[in-house]
C-alpha cells in the first residue's frame, strides 16, 4: 500500500508538471492523450493493488494464502506501473503526431489503393449458395496434448488436409 500511495502521488505531479507546461495558450491536456492513456493505466494498476491488498485483509486467513496472491498480483503490477512510469518521458508522441498530421494532410493516401469503400453500395461479404460446398476441405483437426501423431484422422476431410 506504501507503494500505491507514492506512486500516486507521483503522477499527481506528473499530471500537475505536464498542466502547467502547457498552459492555457498551448497543447493542453486533451491534446495529449496517449501520455493521459498511459497516466490512467499506471492508475488502473494501482487501483487494482489497492482492491487485492484491502481484500486479502478482509478475508484474513489463517494460512495467509490471501496474503500470499495479493503480494503476488502486486508485484507483478509493479513492473507493468514501472513500465508506464517509463514510457511517460520515453516515448513516440511527437513524431506520432507529426505523422498523424501527415495523414490528415493527404501526404499517405497512396496506401488506402485497393481498399473497398464501404460508403459504395454493395455487398462485403460473398454471395451464400446453398448445398454443399465446392471448394477443398480446409478443416483442420486439434489434437489434444499427449495424442499421438500417428492417430487415424476422423474423416476424409481431415486425411486431405494433414
Amino acid at each position: 500500500m506504501e507503494f500505491v500511495a507514492r506512486t500516486s502521488r507521483r503522477i499527481a505531479g506528473e499530471l500537475a508538471a505536464v498542466a502547467a507546461e502547457s498552459g492555457p495558450g498551448g497543447e493542453g491536456l486533451d491534446g495529449r492523450q496517449r501520455f493521459l492513456g498511459r497516466i490512467v493505466d499506471v492508475g488502473a494498476e494501482l487501483y487494482a493493488m489497492s482492491a487485492s491488498c484491502v481484500y486479502a485483509r478482509a478475508l484474513g486467513g489463517a494460512d495467509g494464502s490471501p496474503a500470499e496472491l495479493a503480494d503476488a498480483f502486486c508485484r507483478q503490477a509493479r513492473l507493468r506501473v514501472a513500465e508506464a512510469l517509463a514510457r511517460l518521458g520515453e516515448n513516440t508522441d511527437a513524431a506520432d503526431r507529426a505523422v498523424t498530421g501527415h495523414v490528415l494532410d493527404g501526404r499517405h493516401t497512396w496506401l488506402e489503393e485497393g481498399v473497398v469503400d464501404v460508403s459504395v453500395d454493395g455487398p462485403w461479404i460473398a454471395e451464400q449458395r446453398p448445398g454443399p460446398a465446392t471448394g477443398p476441405g480446409l478443416r483442420r483437426v486439434i489434437r489434444p496434448a499427449g495424442t499421438p501423431k500417428t492417430a487415424r484422422p476422423s474423416d476424409e476431410t481431415t486425411r486431405r488436409t494433414r
